[in-house]
């Protein structure tokens, strides 16, 4: 995801049927190019259907339920805001501080080159200190390197240091998906010696309650998996340790801090990764837009796995949707919400709350996935793609 617009940030004091026809995986103001009528291909079927076989990983294993005492502070979480690529000046802190929102994910500002000095600690105190206080987690992106932040070094490019596995898959620019099983990766987070204080430190300091981890899924990176071939590990196996490892750092410094793991729905299966998270957030279940926010949402997901690569799909796109889906063949538009749904219901039996990211703004598609992610037991946040728009609570 991309977060390479540099904000420019003042530092101040403290700062988703209407018709299920239409809204059913169809964005209504898609335009049609083709003579076939996409109605008679959209079917207003429910949403929780059974999902086609991981392509990760292999049978389940039994259910395991979390224990209740690492997800409680999130049992009070039903509305919650994902704002990340915004200028996070007096008048929006005060805005989010004055919601209804229980939990916001906001950046961690202060770790980006230009804004290094920004005063995020004091944002996180007035958002504890709100009249409904916040939940407020750090945003961390912890399978990418992110050419923006303070840890990068100039010079730095795909290959050298050879950690940096390649460019971005989905056209995010200055992003750049990492070997993270290298110790020079690890200590940008974790710390090192001579007193080198790592971003995980950070978040601590700027007192956040806990992380919502990001690229959990660099594991099925082409380029991070040669890496892995070449290095004799096992990517998918080196993520569930490195995400463990995260956990390990912030509990052994902070015992209520919450860690969410976002994407990588298929590692429900495992179970030693369903021990490292205290929650799933599952981006673009229903709904996606593209990279730099062109377009910032509105592309609805194949509905079932059959309906994935066909033509008739293809047509009932908007043609900046079909631009998304023709230039990306590894993007969302390629997966159904019916795989999605089958491991998000998996992570339901194993006691993890689920949080859904949906990217859309005509209203019809809104409310529709607001009351649909509700009526399956998952907690929704439906935004721009670039998810630089604050949104008040959905009631």
């Amino acid at each position: 995801m991309d977060r390479s617009l540099l904000r420019t940030v003042t530092c101040v004091l403290v700062l988703f049927c209407v018709s299920l026809a239409a809204a059913c995986r169809f964005s209504p103001e898609a335009i049609w190019e083709d003579e076939e009528d996409p109605a008679a291909w959209a079917t207003p079927t429910h949403a929780a259907t059974t999902a086609r076989p991981s392509r990760q990983a292999g049978e389940p294993p039994s259910v395991t339920p979390a224990p209740v005492s690492e997800i409680s502070r999130l049992e009070g979480v039903s509305h919650w805001l994902y704002l990340i690529d915004v200028d996070l000046e007096m008048d929006v802190v005060e805005r989010i501080a004055s919601s209804a929102h229980d939990m916001v994910v906001l950046d961690l500002i202060s770790s980006e080159e230009e804004n290094a000095d920004y005063p995020m600690a004091e944002v996180v105190a007035r958002l504890h200190d709100a009249p409904h206080p916040k939940l407020v987690l750090a945003y961390l992106d912890i399978g990418q390197a992110e050419e923006y932040r303070t840890y990068w070094r100039e010079g730095w490019k795909v290959g050298d240091p050879e950690w940096i596995a390649g460019g971005d898959p989905d056209g995010w620019e200055g992003n750049y998906p990492v070997a993270y099983w290298r110790e020079e990766w690890r200590t940008i987070w974790l710390g090192g010696p001579g007193g080198n204080i790592g971003v995980l430190q950070q978040v601590l300091d700027a007192g956040f309650d806990g992380v919502y981890l990001d690229w959990v899924e660099a594991y099925s990176d082409e380029n991070v998996a040669a890496l892995a071939k070449r290095d004799g590990v096992d990517a998918v196996q080196e993520m569930i340790r490195w995400v463990g490892d995260i956990r390990g750092y912030l509990r052994s410094r902070c015992a209520e801090c919450v860690v969410i793991g976002q994407n990588a729905a298929e590692l429900m299966e495992r179970d030693d990764y369903v021990e490292a998270i205290d929650a799933l957030a599952q981006e673009q279940v229903w709904f996606d837009g593209g990279a730099d926010n062109d377009p910032p949402g509105d592309c609805p997901l194949p509905r079932t796995g059959a309906d994935v690569e066909t033509r008739a799909y293809r047509m009932s796109l908007s043609s900046a949707c079909r631009k998304v889906h023709d230039r990306y063949p590894d993007s969302t538009l390629h997966v159904s919400s019916e795989e999605f749904l089958h491991y998000l219901d998996l992570a339901r039996q194993k006691g993890l709350p689920v949080l859904t990211v949906d990217y859309a703004l005509q209203p019809e598609n809104v409310a529709w996935v607001y009351e649909t992610s509700r009526s399956l037991g998952y907690v929704p946040f439906v935004g721009s793609r670039a998810l630089d728009r604050y949104t008040d609570p959905v009631p």
